[in-house]
């Protein structure tokens, strides 16, 4: 049974979760103020409360407090927005597989072609799931491609013997190579990677949504490490 949230689009679901739209903002806003007080050297002075007035007299202290509160954030951020990276990587990645010049299967011959295509050691007769292969990242340069495969077999003798068929998914490690799959045309896959990702990040609004609060948390990272002194 389909209920009203698994029938909603990956941009009003995100839009509708008000947990995580309200965590990103305010990591985002920390962010800025930090990259403002780091570049720009503004100072905070005063703040004012319903009770007192506080000054500010470390200023420096005052940086690493909100590096810390950025750093917690982030963390926290993170937890609510996990559900939402996987997807946001099965839309980028299948887009990349859509690619005939990246992977495409040929039915008559039943064999992988394109850039991936050296990679398949697999006769699509023996293996008609490789048809349906998706891109997988298990780590930081660990690539792979997995498609749907059938364990076949029996145990038992005689009158007694019982057949096995269990579905299962097959994985093709892009990190071994031989004569045709090359380190270099590893390291091409991967360009086209990055390629098809920042495309995502600059073509579609969830990827921006989902990724840019981690975007002002970096650099607003990247703004106390930078000695701005010397530009001056």
């Amino acid at each position: 049974m389909t209920t009203k949230k698994d029938e909603m689009t990956f941009i009003e679901r995100f839009d509708s979760d008000v947990k995580l739209t309200a965590k990103g903002k305010i990591l985002t806003t920390i962010s800025i103020i930090l990259i403002a007080l780091s570049v720009t050297g503004a100072v905070m002075k005063e703040a004012n409360t319903f009770i007192f007035k506080i000054e500010f007299a470390h200023q420096e202290g005052i940086t690493y407090l909100l590096l810390a509160a950025i750093l917690y954030l982030t963390i926290r951020y993170r937890n609510y927005a996990q559900p939402y990276h996987h997807e946001l990587f099965l839309l980028w990645s299948e887009r990349m597989m859509q690619d005939k010049e990246v992977f495409n299967y040929n039915p008559r011959e039943k064999v992988v072609e394109g850039v991936l295509g050296d990679a398949f050691d697999i006769w699509g007769g023996d293996e008609p799931g490789i048809q349906d292969s998706k891109y997988h990242v298990s780590g930081f340069f660990r690539r792979a491609v997995r498609f749907p495969s059938v364990f076949r077999g029996s145990h038992g003798e005689g009158d007694d013997v019982e057949y096995i068929e269990e579905c299962f998914d097959e994985y093709s490690s892009l990190l071994k190579f031989n004569k045709k799959w090359t380190f270099g045309k590893y390291i091409r896959i991967l360009l086209i990677e990055f390629k098809y990702r920042f495309n995502a990040f600059i073509n579609h609004r969830e990827h921006l949504d989902i990724l840019s609060p981690y975007v002002f948390a970096a650099l607003a990272a990247l703004s106390v490490i930078i000695p701005w002194e010397a530009f001056k």
